[in-house]
């Protein structure tokens, strides 16, 4: 006979109830992060309009984008109460990053439009709460890149669904553009599906889930190449067929790794020997490797851009609030002109196409000083996760859809401006991407912080 007392029964009881309470609430969290994240990415992706014309550039805002992000900041707010530990902690990590997004606000003090540059600084940094939400629950590759999958596969057949049924609309004179507001989008758009369905592929052992995912890669480079947008298609493969591959060949021996890293410097140095030796400038590299020394035309605006630079070099004219001001403003103005001959392409632009230079026309050096510490971190992070190994397949298909993320927005902000560019996609997604792998780094060498 059981000495257990009818007490004794009650305490078990309520402690199996406790603990299925609790399995409810993890349950109820981890899905409503997977939703969160679909819904995010969709919004990032194919926006509130994705067959309406506006760029979502205009410093006059959008009533439905802004209802749509205050509706996925609400449902971000109890997952940070949630996991409020883990977030400080994933905060910790982060810092160069908060960093950034501190110099960014510091630029409300001096910019010509202060009033502009709060409101893009508000919408950063609601996807700041998101990416944090998304990064402290979905902490890791496993639990991450699946809903991930979805929502770019979604987008993926919105692209051909519009593409075969409404074809006037898809097809513009210069490309494809499909659901989006241009061609160079949807290149884009692409292009990161490309790196997270390869990255993806890493993990994968079904043999179902693997070739659909094969056909998914497919489909977007069909994409790519009807979009005509070489930069992204010539990442797109530089990418999947030679950087990620490498990537995992590199990060299962030491001795390759060292021997990739002798080989870059090599290479590096052998372009700077070149430069001097034969004279090279920027026009001529460009002629070399892609056989248009003007970027097909880049090289004016950049030309006018940097006089505009060098009116104010230091502090720069304030984030988020020089390209978005027509018909008030353009920063162009001054530097083209009827003299020109291409004021009326020119002053119509809504960014410099190249990030670097943008980075500069916001913040001056004050703010690329921040964004060269945040990158170091980013860089540093990598070498040493590279030189530790990934723990198994999911942790390797994280560091690779991380890595090539970066690879692609370093050479992307070369002709088209993204890094810290208000409202342009691969700059979002990639801080999305940044938050997530530290919070993996967190879960892999601390353990579970609830």
């Amino acid at each position: 006979m059981s000495d257990l007392t009818w007490i004794d029964h009650l305490a078990r009881r309520e402690k199996a109830n406790a603990a299925r309470q609790a399995a409810r609430g993890e349950w109820l969290t981890l899905w409503t992060a997977r939703v969160l994240l679909v819904a995010t990415y969709l919004f990032l992706l194919v926006g509130v309009s994705p067959l309406s014309e506006d760029t979502g550039l205009s410093a006059d805002g959008d009533m439905k984008r802004q209802l749509v992000l205050l509706l996925l900041a609400g449902i971000a707010a109890p997952l940070l109460l949630v996991r409020w530990r883990f977030v400080i902690a994933l905060l910790a990590q982060a810092w160069a990053l908060l960093l950034v997004y501190a110099a960014i606000a510091a630029t409300t003090l001096w910019s010509a439009y202060p009033g502009v540059t709060i409101r893009r600084l508000v919408v950063y940094l609601i996807f700041l709460e998101i990416g944090l939400a998304l990064a402290a629950v979905l902490r890791s590759p496993k639990l991450y890149l699946p809903p991930l999958v979805i929502a770019f596969t979604v987008t993926l057949v919105g692209d051909y669904a519009v593409t075969v049924l409404v074809p006037d609309r898809a097809f513009t004179a210069i490309g494809l553009q499909g659901l989006h507001p241009g061609k160079n989008t949807l290149g884009a758009v692409m292009q990161m599906m490309v790196i997270v369905l390869c990255a993806t592929l890493l993990a994968v052992r079904t043999p179902l889930f693997f070739w659909s995912l094969v056909v998914l890669v497919v489909l977007a480079f069909g994409l790519l190449v009807l979009s005509l947008s070489k930069t992204s298609l010539a990442l797109a493969l530089l990418l999947g067929v030679v950087v990620i591959p490498s990537f995992v060949v590199l990060q299962s021996s030491r001795m390759a790794l060292l021997a990739a890293f002798a080989a870059g410097i090599v290479l590096c140095g052998f372009v700077v020997f070149v430069t001097g030796a034969f004279s090279l400038g920027a026009a001529d590299w460009a002629e070399i490797i892609t056989g248009d020394a003007t970027f097909t035309s880049r090289d004016e605006i950049w030309s006018a851009m940097t006089r505009h630079i060098a009116a104010a070099p230091w502090f720069g004219y304030g984030w988020g609030a020089q390209w978005s001001m027509l018909p008030v403003y353009h920063p162009l103005w001054n530097y083209v002109g009827f003299w020109t001959d291409n004021d009326q392409d020119l002053n119509i632009l809504r960014q410099s196409h190249n990030g670097y230079l943008d980075i500069m026309v916001h913040g001056g050096l004050f703010l690329a000083s921040f964004v060269t510490i945040f990158f170091l971190r980013v860089i540093a992070l990598f070498v040493a996760s590279l030189w530790q190994g990934p723990t198994n397949r999911w942790s390797l298909a994280g560091t690779v859809l991380v890595f090539a993320s970066v690879v692609a927005l370093l050479f992307n902000n070369m002709t088209e401006s993204s890094l810290f560019f208000p409202d342009k996609l691969i700059g979002q997604i990639f801080i999305l991407f940044v938050l997530a792998f530290h919070a993996w780094q967190i879960d892999q060498n601390r353990g579970h912080i609830h």
